[in-house]
């Protein structure tokens, strides 16, 4: 028997079962309303980092602090990093709840020097932690790419500034549509961040504002599956808190992030926490999985994407009855998945199909595997926004 559980575990860790995806609430817990519970709460809903700028050094060592306690860890900013950063930097550097430095979010390409200058700087004094820079989306105002296309913006700033990873929100769901950009930008950023080898992160929209809806499972299911098998190693929301506090937020009419402004959580957390609780029990196939092709079905084929033209590998059938679905190939060590996502915002998709060879499917709510045979026709349902994955040995 313990030679069993010896094996079990030895399979348990080389397996990648013990992987975590970093999910990050940006506007994370603010600087006056730190305490131990609000941070529980955070981690709860299946958050690792919270970002938050804070006033000053005394608020941020507090956060820190409390957040320890929590098991959360935090991205943060606060002006003496600026203004004296040879005093400040070592009161913090070594603390376990700091995660990296806040630098800057959606800069133009005239940014990228200052950035830079802010970083050397910090690095000076702690060139152990990671640099936090938000990228803009590719519908932003061309103003902000300084006239240059936006797959030269994001390759310049990859090139220029130091960060582990790549950083870019794009908020695809205005009015319950998809933005037409939205995978466009996908394919761009998972193109550069394998040319540089720089993995990235990723967002989704979690509170209402200008055009933006009241966040939906199914909504933000979309967005951030879709973020996963586009390859993004780290998930985001914008926003965790609802920060009322900012006159510009009361006007914009921000609202149902997935905390209130006093910390209570919304109808929102429950959904957020739900998949979170999902990417976890599936981050074996995504932590460290490069996104090596992704294929649309349907009618309209967004710009910048491939169709699927042929049946997907391993499969003698394979049908959508011709809704819009995602067709991802992804491989992870020794593994290679195959993984199907509903892009339906309402509509379960109904998938028939057939294999030429034997696969294991993964089930989204437990995590268990089952085996399919080759030569059977099966039927599987794609809820809104979900996704269906196939795996096997390479």
């Amino acid at each position: 028997m313990k030679n069993f559980f010896m094996s079990f575990l030895m399979f348990f860790f080389v397996s990648g079962y013990c992987q975590k995806i970093p999910i990050i609430g940006y506007m994370g817990v603010p600087e006056q309303n730190i305490s131990v519970d609000n941070y529980k709460v955070m981690k709860d809903a299946g958050f690792s980092i919270s970002l938050m700028n804070f006033s000053n050094l005394n608020n941020a060592i507090n956060a820190l602090d409390t957040a320890q306690k929590a098991g959360i860890q935090l991205i943060l900013f606060f002006p003496q990093l600026h203004s004296e950063p040879q005093i400040n930097i070592p009161k913090i550097k070594n603390h376990p709840a700091l995660y990296g430095y806040f630098i800057g979010d959606e800069p133009f390409p005239s940014d990228f020097n200052n950035f830079l200058k802010y970083i050397d700087i910090i690095k000076t004094y702690d060139d152990s932690h990671k640099f936090y820079i938000n990228l803009n989306p590719m519908y932003a105002p061309k103003e902000r790419f300084d006239g240059v296309n936006y797959e030269d913006y994001i390759s310049q700033a990859i090139n220029k500034l130091p960060f582990s990873f790549v950083s870019f929100d794009h908020y695809p769901l205005v009015g319950n549509k998809i933005r037409k950009e939205f995978y466009e930008n996908l394919e761009i950023i998972n193109r550069q961040s394998q040319k540089y080898n720089k993995p990235f992160w990723a967002f989704a929209c979690s509170t209402i504002h200008f055009d933006y809806l009241k966040p939906e499972l199914a909504g933000l299911k979309l967005q951030q599956f879709g973020n996963l098998v586009y390859g993004a190693q780290g998930l985001q929301y914008f926003t965790y808190w609802t920060m009322t506090s900012d006159p510009n937020w009361i006007k914009d009419n921000y609202s149902y992030s997935i905390v209130d402004d006093k910390g209570q959580p919304t109808s929102t957390y429950n959904i957020v926490k739900i998949i979170n609780e999902q990417v976890q029990r599936l981050a074996w196939v995504f932590a460290g999985a490069k996104s090596d092709a992704v294929f649309h079905t349907g009618n309209n084929i967004p710009a910048g994407t491939k169709k699927l033209t042929s049946l997907p590998k391993h499969f003698s059938s394979f049908s959508t009855k011709g809704q819009d679905a995602l067709i991802a190939y992804m491989s992870n060590g020794a593994k290679e998945f195959i993984i199907i996502q509903n892009k339906s915002l309402s509509q379960d998709l109904n998938l028939t199909y057939k294999l030429n060879f034997s696969l294991e499917k993964v089930e989204n709510k437990s995590g268990k595997i089952t085996t399919l045979f080759s030569k059977r026709k099966y039927n599987d349902i794609i809820l809104p926004g979900d996704i269906l994955i196939f795996v096997r040995e390479k």
